[in-house]
């Protein structure tokens, strides 16, 4: 039910009466018994349009928490009254909205309250204190720990650089301002470093980031205050989703909650499980994948939201996408996946994107209305899976290009990724760019039908092969025996989950500079040898192998050897391809890299003294091969080569 409906002149009006006649019975000249009677009186003849209201209220709230997923999250739900000493008194305001506990007073909340004269939607702590003034004294001590802990969190996001524009957002653009205290009562504070030094000196501080409106401008004809509300939180999210990260010393939820052990606002130390649960739910759908590739394909859309699945038919490409897409509860029924069969007539964008027909309408595409869906106030921390079936059935680079221009211009703003327009307001009424909870993946077959890929579209993706084929694997099967339905339920995770956290090497060098180096370091020994055949990588490539590898070490999935390993297999070796000697040069020198970790010996290989395949060979009995799935391929490579005199990676 929309919040929407209950605003009219007769809200304002019913809380105006309540507030003056309140005023009017405390200070009348009667026994506090007779006050309250009256009081009591009063609430009685308010109870019925109070509790509409409050119906009405909680209901949005409820709505609220489930379009933004916020599974986490606990309904404000408003009082008709509160015990006062002159008896049970009607309310004269309307407090609803959501909080981060259960326990509002000790928590912080986004909320939305009505008095008699004004709407005041605030992002806020709360007192700090019960409302019925009775709780027991350990129990209080407990909460006020948590909200301690809560309140240093907010602290310390708050002053990190790209969470502070979010603030000054909706300050300057959005009309918000900082307040000591809420219900209207509190003086303003002038910037966010006061605000934090505020916060510091008292727990309970019930202050806020506050914006009012008036009853004149809620009541205009064409005003929208549910999205608004919807739009404010987008905003706030990078910050709500930050709060959430447990705090294990405090226990934060333990006590009001009762939650498993899974919060789906990520911290990093979560990401492994969130990811366990979802193998569950793909493998109890009857899929089984390669040890590590559920770990490679989250760490590929999280890197860059375009991945690229090669393989020969029937080997779950496709379904890969589908089941990992369900397994976050982003099904083709809610809109979240799609399906779009690329075709080998498609020659510019107008297929995915759409086209003017010849009265001068614009015919939407399949992508234009996934993107519009996607960025709808309160879709934008859902994920929305685009899956480009058999995408090289057609030149790629003749369809695709703009979309990948497009996502080049990714950038921050107000702690949000956003990308110039991909389509206007002269085509749909409104200008929308790629949001950031939206991913492509394109499956891909190498035969006589289909088109190789440039380097344009191989720079900007992952490239997975799933061309390795073990028949008599059943270890996803007998990893389903004995697992619940409820063991293999969908999961719910925060937008962050996969929305990258770095989109240049500066965003991530400060609090990685070890790996960066170590990682840039091997990169430089491998554009050495690439250099021979200007096959090179840059700048792009760089960072997006850094992003992944920096994933990879900040959620522990894997080994850094494995991690390097699959980024040299999906953003090196498909650049190789060729018919001439330095080609074979090439595939030797990396291939002893990717063996030893060094080429310090290539010049006996290259010279076809010694056989690079016996090292290989006596490296795998060995089990001791730095990176060998990449090892493997550049084998496979290798022998094409010496059979045909040309090779590459998509015909090995």
């Amino acid at each position: 039910m929309s919040i929407n409906t209950i605003i009219g002149s007769a809200l304002f009006e019913t809380y105006s009466k309540i507030a003056s006649a309140v005023k009017t019975i405390q200070k009348e000249n009667k026994t506090m018994d007779e006050k309250k009677i009256l009081m009591t009186e009063l609430r009685k003849q308010n109870e019925a349009v109070l509790k509409n209201y409050n119906a009405v209220a909680a209901e949005f709230a409820r709505s609220f928490i489930n379009k933004n997923q916020l599974n986490d999250d606990h309904i404000i739900e408003a009082r008709i009254g509160s015990p006062t000493p002159y008896g049970n008194q009607p309310k004269d305001y309307l407090w609803s909205g959501i909080s981060i506990h259960a326990d509002k007073s000790f928590s912080f909340q986004y909320s939305w309250v009505f008095q008699k004269d004004l709407l005041e939607v605030t992002f806020c702590f709360g007192s700090g204190g019960s409302s019925t003034g009775r709780i027991d004294a350990s129990i209080k001590e407990k909460k006020e720990a948590q909200m301690r802990a809560l309140e240093q969190r907010f602290i310390n996001i708050l002053v990190e650089d790209r969470h502070k524009p979010i603030v000054l957002r909706l300050i300057k653009k959005e009309g918000f301002v900082i307040t000591s205290e809420w219900l209207n009562s509190g003086e303003k504070i002038q910037d966010i470093e006061s605000y934090v030094s505020y916060i510091r000196t008292k727990t309970g501080s019930k202050t806020g980031i506050t914006k009012f409106f008036k009853p004149d401008e809620l009541l205009n004809e064409g005003f929208d205050l549910e999205a608004k509300l919807y739009q404010y939180f987008n905003l706030f999210l990078p910050i709500w989703e930050q709060l959430h990260f447990k705090d294990k010393e405090t226990n934060m939820d333990d006590e009001t909650t009762g939650m498993d052990i899974f919060n789906y606002k990520q911290g990093d130390d979560q990401i492994f499980g969130v990811l366990q649960k979802m193998k569950k739910y793909i493998n109890h759908q009857g899929f089984q994948y390669p040890n590590k590739l559920i770990e490679n394909f989250y760490l590929s859309l999280k890197t860059k939201p375009f991945v690229i699945l090669a393989g020969i038919s029937g080997t779950g490409k496709t379904k890969l996408i589908q089941k990992f897409a369900e397994a976050l509860g982003a099904t083709e029924a809610k809109g979240q996946f799609t399906l779009i069969p690329v075709r080998p007539d498609w020659n510019d964008p107008s297929d995915l994107i759409g086209y003017k027909d010849l009265g001068g309408t614009f015919r939407r595409g399949k992508l234009t209305y996934v993107i519009e869906a996607a960025s709808e106030p309160e879709n934008r921390q859902k994920p929305y899976f685009i899956c480009l079936d058999e995408m090289n059935l057609a030149r790629v680079e003749h369809y695709f290009s703009d979309l990948l221009s497009i996502l080049e211009t990714q950038r921050w703003q107000d702690g949000h990724i956003v990308t110039d327009k991909i389509v206007t307001e002269d085509q749909v009424g409104s200008n929308f760019g790629i949001p950031e909870n939206v991913f492509f993946i394109g499956t891909v077959n190498m035969d006589e039908t289909t088109h190789p890929f440039s380097k344009k579209v191989l720079d900007r993706a992952n490239t997975i092969e799933f061309n390795h084929i073990q028949l008599d694997s059943f270890h996803g099967l007998e990893d389903i025996v004995g697992i619940t339905e409820e063991e293999s339920e969908a999961v719910y995770p925060a937008a962050s989950f996969l929305t990258s956290d770095y989109l240049q090497l500066k965003d991530a060098y400060a609090n990685n500079k070890d790996i960066i180096q170590r990682t840039v370091g091997q990169l430089v020994r491998i554009n050495t040898i690439l250099e021979n055949i200007h096959a090179h990588i840059g700048y792009r490539v760089r960072d997006s192998i850094c992003f992944y590898l920096i994933y990879n070490k900040r959620f522990s999935l894997m080994t850094t050897d494995e991690a390097m390993d699959m980024q040299i297999m999906q953003k090196i070796l498909p650049r190789i391809q060729g018919n001439n000697s330095v080609v074979k040069k090439v595939i030797i020198e990396l291939l002893l890299l990717c063996i030893t970790g060094s080429t310090v010996q290539s010049k006996e290989y290259l010279d076809g003294e010694r056989d690079v395949e016996q090292l290989w060979t006596k490296h795998v009995t060995e089990n001791n091969v730095k990176y060998p799935q990449s090892s493997m391929k550049l084998i496979y490579m290798l022998r094409r080569f010496d059979d045909d005199g040309f090779t590459s990676f998509w015909v090995s």
